[in-house]
């Protein structure tokens, strides 16, 4: 999450605005009133569409204010929201960025690279190990019987990731191990799993 937030107040001008997102390098400004109280957000292409719209009348964008393009119906999370559900809901409404509010009050920003960079640490990118992608029948056991074989090796497990494919009689499982050679991870894995799709 951004914190705090750069907002920018109803009453400001376009001007300001465009300014504003020019200056901090970000897509997205949530609208406030004088006590900080979210009402809406606008974006850069919000922005830019109604200067264009008055390309021939630049006195109109002068005069205009930024509570005129905002939008007031405003997608929020809140300060414990999962992750992953603030992807999702990022994904599935196609935004770049969501909101942080507590009690109606704007405290922070997150948008698509914050996401990325919370995948980037759940993952362990940054670390080193051998990285695993591989799939198994649906089974309770599928993370038991992982932990038994990396521990057999001993090595240990860095991040863990499963996912079960729509429709699908399997599931996919992402796995970073350290302190494991990667033949022999591969070997120990043979027998537990259907198809290991990518190690490395």
């Amino acid at each position: 999450m951004v914190h705090p937030a750069i907002t920018v107040n109803a009453r400001a001008s376009i001007r300001t605005a465009i300014d504003l997102i020019g200056a901090e390098a970000i897509r997205t400004l949530p609208v406030v009133d004088r006590q900080g109280r979210l009402l809406g957000i606008t974006t850069d292409e919000d922005l830019e569409q109604f200067v264009e719209r008055h390309s021939e009348n630049s006195a109109v964008v002068d005069d205009s204010v930024v509570e005129e393009v905002m939008e007031r119906d405003v997608l929020t999370v809140t300060e414990n929201t999962p992750i992953e559900e603030a992807a999702r809901i990022i994904v599935d409404y196609g935004i770049s960025s969501l909101p942080v509010v507590r009690g109606g009050f704007v405290v922070g920003m997150i948008d698509d690279s914050a996401i990325l960079r919370m995948v980037m640490e759940m993952t362990s990118s940054r670390s080193d190990g051998v990285r695993v992608t591989y799939t198994v029948d649906n089974d309770p056991n599928v993370i038991k019987n992982l932990l038994l074989t990396v521990m057999d090796l001993n090595g240990s497990v860095r991040s863990l990731s499963t996912f079960t494919p729509d429709q699908k009689d399997y599931q996919l499982v992402t796995v970073k191990v350290d302190g494991v050679e990667k033949y022999a991870l591969k070997q120990a894995l043979a027998s537990h799993v259907r198809e290991i799709i990518d190690i490395r």
